[in-house]
């Protein structure tokens, strides 16, 4: 079909069309000509065949109603979508085109191959379909988010940095800042405030942008509310976000109802003390500890008046306290009111209370689990851990000298394991007379002091 002596109309079709066929009246392809994706396709392997084996099953009854309309509609195009598969081929869509000769029973059929077409539409839907996928699953998370949100019982407040505008803020922070049903998203941030709290704010809002981790402070709204506030910058797509958390801290007050059913409950005791140590309470498990019949007998002393050795002790876990924040098992004793001493561990904790601290210092008895080389007026150490495991319980002036008889009690046992038991032999390595020896077997009780004739012969 394609010759040099065609006419422009058929050279025009021959470049705009993808595949041309001339079929007779029994359907048998007499020329065939291909220009574009549908190159599986060889004109010389279509003269000849029937147009019926060229397309597809689903395809074949559309089509023959078409050339049957096409022949007796002579010179009018008619329209058809076919697909056909040709040998060791894909599947080809095509968009053809059938008009019949008015001067012969010849029909011409223009198609155009439809599969770049049907490719980039099923890259449009999988598209489609990925972008819908990700809809609603931000929509799913957000949704979690503001329901989180409104369950928490913290205020939480997102803010634009640049305009300072208010982005986000769940129902807690407007009843914090301005009062119930009140909506704060679009206007500027801070609100409720007072003056002394806007400086602050700005103060922990320059922090924050210089910093990566979170600052917190104080502050005071309009209303009188005592607010503990906390401030994170977050930058996303070269925008800045504070993200501000808003705390009542008078709502997590230590007198409230279920505190002080814990308080009083407890199995250990506990002392609620102030900085330097006046005991503000003590629960029910401490005053048995101690041997104290009514509260009104601890509160308003010094806690050092039972905690431990002396007041070096009850000194030690404030301080540490002070700078660690808490204090965890310290060994040290108890003094009731009998006079008598218990052992016990210290872990101390700070909280604040009505805008000062308060020290909560819990207190366990762990006599019933010291064996009897830990305890502290038993028998003597036998390790230096031990010793050292002792200090704040027993004066240093005892430690050195049990120090001391730990040491030449373990050369002693070192000397007889040497000699195997030999007495002689192991006081003649220690420098010892016999007799000093059972001196000191007997009195660190290392065995029968009363020799036997035998072994010392050895």
């Amino acid at each position: 079909m394609n010759t040099p002596s065609a006419p422009p109309s058929e050279l025009l079709l021959q470049h705009l069309a993808s595949i041309q066929f001339v079929v007779d009246d029994a359907g048998i392809i007499l020329d065939a000509s291909v220009n574009g994706p549908s190159s599986a396709l060889q004109p010389e392997d279509l003269a000849g065949r029937p147009l019926s084996e060229l397309v597809t099953d689903d395809s074949r009854g559309a089509l023959e109603a078409r050339l049957a309309e096409a022949r007796r509609n002579k010179g009018i195009a008619l329209r058809c979508d076919v697909s056909i598969a040709p040998r060791n081929s894909n599947r080809v869509p095509l968009l053809c085109w059938i008009c019949a000769d008015t001067q012969s029973s010849e029909l011409k059929i223009a198609g155009i191959d439809l599969l770049p077409e049907a490719s980039l539409r099923h890259q449009l839907l999988n598209a489609q379909h990925a972008m819908e996928r990700d809809y609603w699953s931000k929509r799913r998370l957000e949704a979690r988010y503001r329901r989180l949100l409104d369950m928490v019982s913290e205020g939480f407040i997102v803010v634009d940095d640049s305009s300072g505008r208010i982005l986000e803020a769940n129902p807690v922070a407007a009843t914090l800042l301005v009062g119930t049903g009140t909506t704060l998203v679009g206007k500027p941030f801070p609100l409720g405030l007072d003056e002394e709290a806007g400086n602050t704010l700005e103060r922990l809002t320059r922090e924050a942008r210089s910093v990566t981790t979170t600052v917190d402070g104080m502050i005071h709204t309009d209303s009188g509310l005592e607010l503990n506030i906390a401030i994170t910058y977050l930058r996303q797509s070269g925008e800045g976000r504070l993200l501000i958390r808003l705390r009542d801290d008078s709502e997590r007050d230590l007198s409230g109802v279920e505190f002080q059913s814990f308080f009083s409950n407890a199995p250990d005791g506990i002392l609620e003390l102030d900085e330097q140590g006046i005991v503000l309470a003590a629960n029910n498990a401490f005053l048995d500890m101690a041997g104290i019949a009514s509260p009104e007998l601890v509160e308003g002393r010094r806690a050092d008046r039972w905690i431990g050795r002396s007041a070096v002790d009850l000194n030690i876990v404030l301080d540490h306290s002070k700078q660690e924040g808490s204090v965890r098992l310290y060994s040290t004793t108890l003094r009731t009111e009998t006079e008598s001493s218990v052992d016990i561990e210290l872990s101390v904790s700070r909280a604040g209370k009505n805008g000062s601290t308060r020290v909560m210092l819990y207190v366990r008895d762990i006599g019933r689990r010291i064996t009897p080389d830990q305890s502290v007026d038993d028998h003597l150490p036998r390790s230096i851990e031990q010793i050292t495991g002792r200090v704040g319980r027993v004066p240093l002036k005892e430690l050195v000298r049990e120090s001391t008889d730990v040491i030449e009690a373990l050369c002693i046992e070192a000397a007889l394991k040497l000699t195997s038991g030999n007495r002689a032999s192991a006081a003649e390595l220690l420098g010892l007379s016999r007799q000093s020896l059972y001196t000191k077997l007997r009195r660190f009780d290392l065995g029968d002091a009363e020799v036997g004739g035998d072994q010392d012969s050895m």
